[in-house]
C-alpha cells in the first residue's frame, strides 16, 4: 500500500512539473508571437507609408512643396489628404493603445514635421479646411509641433 502512496506522488509530481514546464513554454511562445507580430505590424505600416513616397519626396527638405511648389493638380491634392488620412489613423490607433507613441513618433514624427513644412498644405488643410483634419491637429499636438503651425488655436 505504502508502494502505491508513494507512486501515486511521484506520478501527481512529475504531472504538475509537466504541467509548468508547459505552462512556461507557452508563455514564451505567446510573448515570441506577439513580437513577431509587432514587427510585422510595423513592416505593414512602413509599406502603407512607402504608397506615398511620392508625397514624401515633394515634402522633404529641398522638395518640390518646400521651394514655393504646391500640389498643383487634383490627383496630388487626394494624394495629400491621403497621406494625411493614413497619419489620422495612426492618431486613432494611438489613442486607442493599438499602436506604440513612442516608436511612432521615433520613426515618423519627422514627416509630420516635413508636411507642416509647407505653407501651402498647412493653409489649404489644416486652416481652411481645420474642422476636418481633427485627428491630424490631435497628432500634430502630441508630438508637440504646434509652433509650425501659424496659430496654436487650430482645434
Amino acid at each position: 500500500m505504502l508502494y502505491l502512496q508513494t507512486l501515486k506522488d511521484w506520478a501527481t509530481l512529475v504531472g504538475v512539473s509537466l504541467a509548468a514546464v508547459s505552462l512556461v513554454y507557452t508563455a514564451y511562445s505567446a510573448r515570441l508571437t506577439l513580437k513577431t507580430n509587432r514587427a510585422r505590424f510595423w513592416l505593414d505600416l512602413r509599406n502603407e507609408f512607402a504608397q506615398f513616397d511620392s508625397v514624401h519626396l515633394k515634402l522633404r527638405p529641398g522638395g518640390h512643396w518646400t521651394k514655393g511648389g504646391q500640389p498643383e493638380s487634383n490627383e496630388e491634392w487626394a494624394l495629400v489628404e491621403a497621406y494625411m488620412s493614413l497619419f489620422e489613423h495612426c492618431e486613432l490607433m494611438i489613442r486607442d493603445g493599438l499602436l506604440d507613441r513612442k516608436t511612432f513618433e521615433d520613426i515618423y514624427k519627422y514627416r509630420v514635421g516635413n508636411l507642416l513644412a509647407s505653407r501651402d498644405i498647412v493653409k489649404a488643410k489644416l486652416i481652411d479646411e481645420r474642422d476636418d483634419w481633427k485627428n491630424f491637429l490631435d497628432l500634430v499636438s502630441r508630438f508637440g509641433l504646434t509652433g509650425f503651425l501659424p496659430s496654436t488655436n487650430l482645434k
